[in-house]
Parts: structure tokens; C-alpha cells; sequence
């Protein structure tokens, strides 16, 4: 197998030789263009986000000079997934030179949740669900593994608290109180607990 037919995305030599991008070709440019992204799957083993990761961080390396970049937008339809991953895609956005806005669409749950957090501005259409929850967990091995995994998965679920409280207005006895069930934020929480900048009903309004 050759270098260019490993890339996600072909090399286009030239353009007498094929009339037509792909559509994989023309939707990837088409987003870097209108710099707009979407997280519309589960986060797991499959490492989506690694390919958004890889776009952005070329963005920001291109773009590292521009005092003020415009934002790159990550509209979220996600009901979570790999926490692990969600960690450090958080990481990412956060670190990112170009503003990260992130809009949710529809359903922004448990690992996409914390992704939506990250944003530097948040929105939300009228009828995303937000979802907070501790998730699962499975362990397999000797009992010293069992139990150093599960002393890592609650350090996770600690450093989840922080990170929620501190991009959030939600206090730790409401935290405390939601932290053992599925906690939907209605509307209504979502705006008092500053869990979103604005519900937006048209694209106008998002910035």
C-alpha cells in the first residue's frame, strides 16, 4: 500500500485528470472552509476525534501568527461515550489559539457533554438535551489490576466534578445531589447554571 492511499483524504495531482473531488474530498474542504465541524457519533475505540484533532491542530499551527482568528464551530450530536478520549479532546479545544465554539444539536450527553463544556462560547438549539452522569464501568484481571483500575476511575469521576463545576455555575451539593442518577438539564437549568451562553433558535444568533 502506498503513503497516499493510506491518507483519509486523497491527493488531487490534478484537476484535468478528475473533473470532480469526492465527496469525502469536497465535504473535508467544504468544512475547513466554512469552518465548521461536526462531532455527530458516539466517542469510542474507533477514535473519531483523532481526525478532527489533527484538522484543528493544523489550523492552529497555520493560523498561530493571526492575532485574532475567526472561530472554528463544532456543532455536537453525541450521547457520549470514552471519557478517556473526551478528556483530551477537552484538553485540545481549551488549548486551542483559535476560539472553539461548540453548539449543541439535538443530544450533547455524558462524554459529549464535557465536550460542550469546553467551548469558548456555548450555545444549544431549543430542544438538545444535555445529559450529566457518572457512567459505567467494567473491570477485568487480577485483583490488584481491579482494584488499581477502579482507584483511577474515581480519580476520573473527581477530576469530571472539577472540571463541571469549574465551567459551570452548578455548585457541588447540586452536583452531589445528581451525581448518582441520569441528570437531564432542562432549559431552564441549562441557562441558570450557565451550562450554555445562549438557546438559540437561529443561526444568526450563534458567534
Amino acid at each position: 500500500m502506498t503513503v497516499t492511499e493510506e491518507l483519509p483524504i486523497s491527493i488531487v495531482d490534478s484537476l484535468d485528470k478528475r473533473k470532480y473531488p469526492t465527496p469525502e474530498e469536497y465535504n473535508y474542504w467544504k468544512s475547513r472552509e466554512n469552518r465548521t465541524f461536526f462531532i455527530a457519533y458516539e466517542v469510542d475505540e474507533f477514535y473519531n476525534l483523532i481526525e478532527l484533532s489533527k484538522v484543528i491542530i493544523q489550523m492552529n499551527m497555520e493560523e498561530r501568527e493571526i492575532k485574532n482568528p475567526k472561530p472554528i464551530f463544532i456543532f455536537i450530536h453525541s450521547y457520549g461515550g470514552d471519557i478517556e478520549q473526551a478528556n483530551y479532546f477537552c484538553d485540545l479545544i481549551q488549548s486551542s489559539h483559535i476560539p472553539i465554539v461548540t453548539i449543541g444539536m439535538g443530544v450533547a450527553m455524558s462524554a459529549g457533554f464535557l465536550i460542550f463544556l469546553a467551548g469558548k462560547r456555548r450555545y444549544a438549539f431549543e430542544h438538545c438535551q444535555m445529559l450529566v452522569h457518572q457512567g459505567s464501568a467494567a473491570f477485568q484481571g487480577s485483583a490488584a489490576e481491579i482494584e488499581e483500575a477502579q482507584k483511577n476511575y474515581k480519580k476520573q469521576l473527581e477530576g469530571m466534578k472539577s472540571y463541571i463545576l469549574a465551567r459551570t455555575d452548578i455548585d457541588e451539593k447540586t452536583f452531589n445531589k445528581n451525581r448518582n442518577k441520569d441528570w437531564y438539564l432542562s432549559r431552564d437549568e441549562l441557562v441558570k447554571y450557565k451550562v450554555v451562553d445562549k438557546i438559540v433558535t437561529s443561526f444568526d444568533e450563534i458567534n
